[in-house]
C-alpha cells in the first residue's frame, strides 16, 4: 500500500461514495444515511453561536471542492445564517487539482473558498493565492488543535493559510470473530498491546501464518508500513538537498522480515482480494484510516459491530482536506466567517456524530471519548483508541515536494520489496527517480 494509491483513492472517493452508497473521503468523511458511522440520537446542531458573525450576516460566496459533504457544511452555516448565500461547486477528484490552479494563475471566475487536499497542499501553501489567516485572528481558531492538523495548513514562513475540521486518524482494523479465532481475543486494547512493535506483529504474524497453515496472514501487506512511517518521519527536503530520514532503512528492513515470514498477504491496496480478505477476516489486521467506511460491505446494515480498531505501532494518519480563502477575494471577510464556522467545536462535534468524522480540534476529541460510538466498530469508543496517538503525532508542515516524493519511495520501495532487494539497491533507485523528477534538488 503506497502513498500514491491512497491519494488517489482521496481524490476520488467522491465518485465511489456516490457509487457505494456510503461514504468517506481523503480528510476523513463519510455519510451516516449510508455508512456504518454513527448518529447518535439528540445529536445537537450547529447554531449561530458557532460564528461570531452577527444574525444578519448577509452576502454570497463561491466554494470549489471535490467533496459532496461540503454541501452539508455550507447548509449548516447558512441555516445559521439566512443572509449568506453559498454556491458549492464540485469537481470530479481527479481534475480538481489543475482545474483550481489554472483558475488561480489567471485570476479568472476564482473562487471564495478553496478546498485543498493533504496530497497536494504544500504547493499552495507556498504559493501566492492563499490569504493569511494568522493576520485575520485564525491562531485563536486553532489553538486547541491536535499540533499535526494545525501544522499542516501552515505556509513555510509558519503563517496559517488553511484550516481542517478533521484529522483523519489511522488503526488497524479487524473483523471481531477472526481476531478471536487466531489472536485468542477481540479486546481493542489487547490487541494494541499484542501488536505495540513491528518485532510483535512479525512474531505474531509467524504464529498466525503457522496455526491458519499458510491460510491466514496477519496483515495485508508489509508496505502499509510507508503509510504509517509517512508522517513519523523528517521532511524529505532540507536546504535544497533530498533528505532520507534513517528510519526508512529500518521500515524497508522490517518490511522484508514481514514479507520473509509469511507475516503479510501480499495484497496491496485495492487490488484483487483486498477488499474480501478486510471483510471477510481472511487477513486479520488491516491499516486503515477513520474515513474509510465506505470500503466496508454493510449492505443492509451487516457489518453492524462486525469490527473492532486497535492501534498500531505507530499513531499515523491517512488522507486530509483544508479550506483556505482566495488571497484576492473580495469578500474575505465573510469567507473568514466560514472559517471560523469549520474550526468551531459546535461544527466538528455535529459533524462527528453525523458523520463520523474525527475532530481536528483536541478539545472535541477529549469531550466525547467517553460516548462517541460508530455502528461499524458496536460498542468500542473509538476516539480513546485513536486519542493519545493523535496527540503525539509530529507537526510536520506541508510543502511542494514531500508528497511527490513519499509517492516515488512507495513505488521504489515497492518494486524492491517484491523483488527482495536490499536497502542499498532501492536507496539507489530512488535518487535517480528524484534526481530526474526534481533536477532542482541536490541528491548526494
Amino acid at each position: 500500500m503506497n502513498a500514491k494509491k491512497w491519494l488517489s483513492i482521496v481524490l476520488t472517493a467522491s465518485m465511489i461514495m456516490i457509487l457505494l452508497a456510503a461514504c468517506g473521503k481523503g480528510n476523513s468523511n463519510n455519510d451516516s444515511s449510508a455508512s456504518p458511522a454513527a448518529s447518535p440520537s439528540g445529536s445537537a446542531s450547529p447554531s449561530a453561536s458557532a460564528s461570531a458573525a452577527p444574525a444578519d450576516l448577509k452576502g454570497h460566496l463561491v466554494i470549489w471542492t471535490y467533496f459532496d459533504q461540503v454541501k452539508q457544511m455550507a447548509d449548516k452555516f447558512t441555516e445559521a445564517h439566512p443572509g449568506v448565500k453559498i454556491d458549492v461547486q464540485i469537481f470530479p477528484g481527479d481534475q480538481y487539482e489543475t482545474k483550481l490552479m489554472t483558475a488561480l494563475q489567471s485570476g479568472r471566475n476564482v473562487p471564495d473558498i478553496i478546498d485543498l487536499d493533504r496530497g497536494y497542499i504544500g504547493k499552495f501553501l507556498e504559493s501566492k493565492f492563499l490569504a493569511d489567516l494568522s493576520a485575520m485572528g485564525g491562531e485563536d481558531l486553532v489553538k486547541s488543535y491536535l499540533p499535526y492538523v494545525q501544522a499542516y495548513g501552515r505556509s513555510p514562513d509558519g503563517k496559517l493559510k488553511a484550516i481542517s475540521d478533521n484529522s483523519s486518524p489511522g488503526g488497524f482494523w479487524y473483523v471481531r470473530e477472526s481476531a478471536k479465532k487466531w489472536l485468542g481475543t477481540d479486546d481493542p486494547d489487547k490487541i494494541s498491546s499484542m501488536v505495540d512493535s513491528w518485532d510483535k506483529v512479525i512474531e505474531l504474524g509467524k504464529k498466525v501464518a503457522k496455526d491458519s497453515g499458510g491460510k491466514v496472514h496477519l496483515i495485508q501487506s508489509a508496505s502499509a508500513l510507508n503509510d504509517i512511517m509517512s508522517y513519523n518521519t523528517a521532511s524529505w527536503v532540507k536546504d535544497g538537498k533530498l533528505n532520507i530520514d534513517p528510519k526508512w532503512k529500518d521500515t524497508y528492513e522490517t518490511e522484508l522480515k514481514i514479507r520473509a515470514n509469511n507475516v503479510d498477504a501480499k495484497l496491496p491496496f485495492m487490488s484483487a482480494g483486498w477488499g474480501s480478505a478486510l471483510n471477510d477476516g481472511s487477513v486479520i489486521l488491516t491499516s486503515m484510516p477513520s474515513w474509510a467506511v465506505f470500503m466496508v460491505d454493510n449492505k443492509d446494515g451487516k457489518a453492524k459491530g462486525k469490527f473492532g480498531v486497535a492501534k498500531t505501532p505507530q499513531g499515523f494518519f491517512l488522507g486530509g482536506r483544508y479550506e483556505g480563502i482566495y488571497e484576492k477575494s473580495p469578500n474575505k471577510e465573510l469567507a473568514y466567517e466560514v472559517m471560523k464556522f469549520i474550526a468551531s467545536p459546535e461544527w466538528q462535534k455535529y459533524n462527528l456524530e453525523k458523520t463520523g468524522n474525527m475532530p481536528g480540534n483536541a478539545t472535541v476529541f477529549d469531550q466525547n471519548q467517553d460516548t462517541f460510538k460508530s455502528d461499524l466498530f458496536g460498542d468500542q469508543l473509538i476516539l480513546k483508541t485513536y486519542a493519545d496517538q493523535m496527540k503525539a503525532m509530529p507537526a510536520l508542515q506541508a510543502n511542494k515536494y514531500d508528497e511527490g516524493i513519499l509517492s516515488k519511495w512507495g513505488k521504489v520501495a515497492g518494486d524492491g520489496l517484491e523483488k527482495g532487494a536490499s536497502y542499498d539497491q532501492v536507496v539507489a533507485a530512488f535518487k535517480k527517480e528524484v534526481k530526474n523528477t526534481y533536477p532542482e534538488l541536490q541528491v548526494e
